[in-house]
């Protein structure tokens, strides 16, 4: 083997979905969209606002249930859930995508935003729902991009969405 070469363990037809499961169930779901080639679009107030207010508005259409929310200069991570919507993960994340893209391209000139799917963790009920909304909301403290989670204005938990869940 040529020690050059990086050691992967997946080609690039792998499934990033958990197989068997229902994404239309309602179970919290940790979902991360990073953007294309890892770029600081979100850098800009005006992006990052645009893929904010599309979020929410894309959860408030389908039925679904935002918990957390996250918003790092180059991906998102959302903690959320179909609800009784019956829509699943895939749909939510394609309208989200279509429509935030979309937005940006008109309005920013920005060609390709998000790399291709996303990554999901299914929250079992074994883990701790409120430890990992803090560890998301304080990307920015760790990052060093805010002092605390309260300043940084593209990150948000709902407790009463997350109630439901604990």
């Amino acid at each position: 083997m040529n020690s050059n070469k990086p050691f992967k363990t997946w080609g690039k037809n792998r499934s990033v979905r958990l197989s068997g499961y229902d994404y239309s169930t309602d179970r919290p779901v940790h979902v991360t969209l990073c953007t294309e080639k890892k770029q600081s679009f979100f850098e800009s107030n005006t992006n990052a606002e645009i893929v904010v207010n599309e979020l929410t508005r894309s959860a408030d259409q389908l039925g679904y249930r935002i918990l957390c929310y996250c918003l790092m200069p180059d991906h998102l991570h959302i903690v959320l859930s179909p609800g009784q919507s019956g829509c699943p993960l895939s749909r939510f994340l394609n309208i989200f995508k279509g429509r935030s893209s979309t937005i940006l391209r008109n309005k920013g000139g920005l060609t390709k935003v998000w790399q291709r799917s996303a990554f999901d963790h299914v929250i079992r009920s074994d883990e701790n729902l409120r430890h990992i909304v803090k560890y998301i909301v304080n990307n920015p403290v760790r990052r060093r991009i805010a002092d605390r989670a309260e300043q940084y204005p593209f990150a948000a938990w709902f407790d009463t969405e997350i109630g439901r869940y604990v």
